[in-house]
């Protein structure tokens, strides 16, 4: 090989079965010719010894295929050394390199001085249940999202401020030095500077104060403590922390009252009205068409077949179907002024088929023909003349009843309607579900605050019935309800079918009275694929179908008094179909019953003569520009009934805002020494970074809340997404202008910055661009992700990286060349920025600087903090491109993301 005229040589242990000495020899030789011929050579070994390693001049270290190591064969060791990795002494280097990239050897490397990292652990984990116990306790009493947030991000502000970093503790004025004492922070602080700084790495002679080291002239700088012994101290007072936060976290628990659970209850005058609705006839009680008449309209379905993709846990059971089926031929049809129920074990698709007839679906394979009087259903047309009340009873928890039937009337009713003859169609609805006394009471949250169950479902129907569809679908309207509250509620729809509308629920385990309410029932049984089994009237006292059943051979006959609808489920379900070995879907198939709604079907399925296709040409009733100020309508009603969240923030602005002012008191009037802009610094950072943030959280549970309302009113083709996402973005805005300018107004005289219009106009500029984008930032999170928990960890997470990299921890110029890209993309580094040479960037003041000369205000911002005014236009640009790209993204993702899995 080496005789050839080949330059590159690839070699692949060329040591094995050969002896150390013979190695060496061949890979000299091999040096020699690739140094003198100009070759390249590659050689792969298993066991150099250190000497033929020495040989060669650059190393490539693979591990589980991926490169960690290529350069020169000299510097290997200090790279590994600088990641705590040190060869041992009388080690062979080759053998250490092989050994470092295991797993199982790295723990044999541990980084020096055991005693030292145990120490840190010690803090670390006792800080770490300080925390806990913390949050545990602040959650027990706050007995709220909202407020549980509010009172934990004040909390964490307040322990951090007195922490000793934001404002060192000599720099506290002495009646509030009780603070730093009371703040866990200042102790876990306290505790890891005096396990780093008192190493004998630190030991270089250095005088100030009373200092002699290094490592003491730091710590008395910052105003940390200096004596050994107080490492010991502050561990235990941690460890006490925990216990006692623990504790009362116990006592909130065992004898603080759970969240008020205000809950809307009929009254006596409501429970003569329903006595006398009985006494005088359900049916008597309906209400003619009214104000806004509709369309009877006709609903037919033939051959409706649903798949979803296999799950992957049944494939490894060995179901080798691609395709699971949830429907199989399921063919019907629903008419008007006939109130007709889907039944059916559970799990035999009842919900599939509601959702599938009505477009709900988000995923799968639909087959088959839908026909609304008797032409081809399109869903943009049909979303306008139908209404579908889910199971969830999902509503705007601020609103009122009234405002709820209000926002859907004004956003689902044809542009042509007056606001008069709304009011007179929604009064109209209100009648008829028996919800005219509830009209100012608040929806709330369901099983907490607001409207019972019942009157939940009730509202529900309602806010379909203002849209003045002609089909309705209802999804177990009766789930979740007592045997009374289910009576109210069916009452309700039965008056809603005697207006001529067709009406399809999905109902389970219903009562005889109930049950026998139903003009029709169609039953379906999933057997591998939803399949009907019955379809038909039940007659008189549920005959019809009684007799059905009981004709089929060894079908057990219902018991004197059986409920038939429970009775209908016993015999039906699969274990009695098992028994008797019968295919009940076949037997219905094969019946005339089948033939007969067939032959109906089909009926359905033509168009009356003279009676033409439905059709509206736009997408909405109304235009974008209504559209927006009905959201916009409704957004200042939520927010105007949130208390919790509103008076939270205002509370929660003032209450910081003061206590930053009061800590900080005049700290920017005078700048003498390089500690006074450290703590400015501080006060900068707490300020842009903890207030933006804290809004960002207490946000979250609030957009999370009303976005799932907003996938309801979207399906229902209420409004276009956009109209919703700036109405959500503008809402925020007057009360986010109030808080920056109350924080203003209280911390800037405060705190002694200059009083000149432009540098307070600055201030406030700055303030509201980090409000705004971190009150985007809750609003993206939340619309990116499935739920809160999920949205919150995220912006923790991301929190902690800008908290890194805002140019506080580490300044800008300090930061390694490789992360600057880091700092750059932080938004809360900008706003650091931008805040810091807006106040202090034309002070010419010389101020002490230790080990150093007198330098200006102006130069050590530029020299340490790299604070420079060549960047203040970019910084502001920047600023406003990022609220840009959270409002772009928040819209998007509203618009495209949906994670509602139907």
């Amino acid at each position: 090989m080496l005789v050839g005229l080949a330059k590159c040589f690839f070699m692949d242990d060329i040591s094995t079965g050969l002896d150390s000495s013979t190695t060496y020899e061949i890979i000299k030789v091999i040096q020699q010719m690739a140094h003198l011929l100009d070759l390249t050579v590659v050689i792969s070994l298993l066991q150099p010894p250190p000497e033929t390693l020495e040989l060669f001049d650059d190393i490539i270290l693979l591990c589980e295929g991926q490169i960690v190591y290529q350069g020169p064969r000299e510097n290997a060791t200090d790279f590994f050394e600088i990641m705590g990795f040190k060869c041992p002494d009388r080690k062979n280097i080759a053998d250490f390199l092989q050994e470092v990239t295991s797993m199982m050897d790295q723990k044999q490397y541990w980084i020096g001085e055991q005693h030292r990292f145990m120490k840190h652990f010690l803090v670390l984990f006792s800080m770490h249940q300080t925390s806990m116990g913390m949050c545990r306790l602040l959650a027990a009493v706050a007995r709220t999202l909202v407020m549980a947030n509010v009172l934990a991000t004040t909390t964490l502000i307040a322990i951090f401020i007195f922490g000793g970093i934001v404002i060192s503790k000599d720099d506290l004025k002495q009646w509030l030095q009780w603070g730093y004492w009371t703040s866990p922070f200042a102790y876990a602080q306290n505790a890891i500077s005096l396990n780093e700084f008192l190493d004998e790495r630190w030991a270089t002679e250095f005088h100030y104060e009373n200092a002699n080291t290094i490592g003491e002239a730091i710590l008395k700088i910052r105003g940390f403590l200096t004596e050994s012994h107080w490492y010991w101290i502050c561990v235990s007072v941690l460890f006490g922390f925990a216990l006692v936060f623990n504790i009362l976290s116990i006592f909130a628990l065992e004898f603080l009252n759970s969240p008020h659970k205000r809950e809307v209850h009929t009254n006596a005058t409501d429970t003569m009205m329903e006595c006398a609705t009985k006494k005088n006839g359900s049916h008597d009680a309906s209400i003619p068409q009214g104000v806004l008449p509709f369309q009877p309209l006709s609903f037919a379905f033939d051959a409706i077949n649903y798949s979803v993709d296999m799950p992957k846990e049944m494939m490894k059971y060995g179901v080798t179907e691609k395709k699971l089926h949830l429907l199989q031929d399921v063919s019907g049809a629903f008419r008007p002024g006939v109130l007709t129920a889907l039944m059916g074990i559970t799990g035999a698709g009842k919900t599939t088929l509601l959702d599938v007839l009505a477009g709900r679906k988000t995923g799968g394979y639909i087959e088959g023909t839908i026909k609304v009087a008797g032409y081809p259903k399109k869903q943009e047309t049909f979303s306008r003349i139908s209404g579908y009340c889910e199971q969830s009873d999902i509503h705007s928890p601020n609103l009122t009843v009234y405002e709820s039937l209000q926002f859907s009337a004004r956003l689902r009713l044809p542009s042509e309607v007056t606001s008069h003859q709304r009011d007179m169609f929604i009064h109209e609805v209100m009648h008829l579900v028996e919800l005219t006394r509830l009209k100012n009471a608040m929806v709330g949250l369901p099983g907490a605050t607001g409207l019972s169950a019942e009157q939940r479902k009730r509202l529900t129907m309602a806010v379909e019935l203002v849209a003045s569809p002609s089909i309705i679908f209802m999804d177990e309207p009766t789930t979740g309800l007592d045997a009374r509250s289910a009576a109210i509620v069916m009452r309700a729809v039965r008056k809603t079918v005697d207006t001529g509308r067709t009406i399809v629920c999905t109902i389970h385990q219903p009562s005889i009275e109930i049950f026998e309410s139903f003009d029709e029932v169609r039953l379906l049984l999933m057997k591998r694929g939803g399949r009907i089994i019955y379809s038909g009237s039940l007659g008189p006292h549920s005959c019809n179908m009684i007799d059905y059943f009981e004709a089929i051979p060894c079908v057990p006959r219902i018991k004197e008094g059986q409920n038939p609808a429970a009775w209908m489920l016993n015999v039906s379900s699969n274990t009695t179909e098992y028994e008797i070995g019968l295919d009940y879907a076949e037997i219905y198939r094969r019946s005339s019953l089948y033939k007969e709604n067939m032959i109906l079907v089909d009926e359905l399925g033509k168009p009356t003569p003279g009676i033409e296709d439905l059709h509206f040409p736009p997408i909405y009733w109304q235009n974008f520009r209504a559209q927006c100020m009905a959201c916009l309508w409704k957004q200042r009603c939520a927010y105007w009934k949130n208390p919790e969240h509103n008076v939270a923030r205002f509370l929660n602005t003032f209450v910081q805002s003061t206590m930053f002012g009061v800590v900080f008191w005049q700290t920017g009037s005078t700048i003498k020494q390089q500690q006074d802009i450290f703590n400015i610094l501080g006060l900068i950072y707490g300020t842009s970074l903890f207030l933006g943030f804290n809004n960002c959280t207490m946000l979250q549970p609030v957009v999370a809340v009303e976005r799932v309302v907003l996938y309801r009113e979207k399906a229902a083709g209420t409004y276009s997404t956009l109209a919703y996402a700036i109405a959500q973005v503008a809402i925020e805005l007057p009360y986010m202008l109030v808080q920056v300018f109350m924080f203003a107004a209280i911390i800037y005289p405060m705190i002694g910055f200059q009083m000149t219009v432009g540098k307070f106009f600055e201030f406030i500029l700055y303030m509201v661009l980090s409000y705004m984008y971190y009150t985007l930032f809750g609003m993206m999170t939340v619309a990116l992700t499935p739920n809160v928990e999920i949205a919150s960890g995220l912006v923790y997470l991301i929190f902690l990286f800008w908290n890194v990299f805002s140019g506080f921890v580490v300044g800008r110029l300090l930061i390694p060349v490789w992360w600057r890209w880091a700092y750059w993309a932080n938004p809360s580094a900008w706003t650091v920025y931008a805040l810091m040479f807006s106040q202090l960037g034309d002070r010419t003041e010389l101020i002490l600087v230790p080990g150093l000369p007198y330098q200006t205000v102006r130069e050590f911002l530029e020299s340490y903090l790299g604070l420079e005014d060549v960047y203040m236009n970019l910084v502001t640009y920047l600023h406003v491109a990022i609220i840009a790209l959270f409002t772009i993204v928040f819209f998007i993702s509203l618009k495209y993301l949906n994670f509602q899995r139907r």
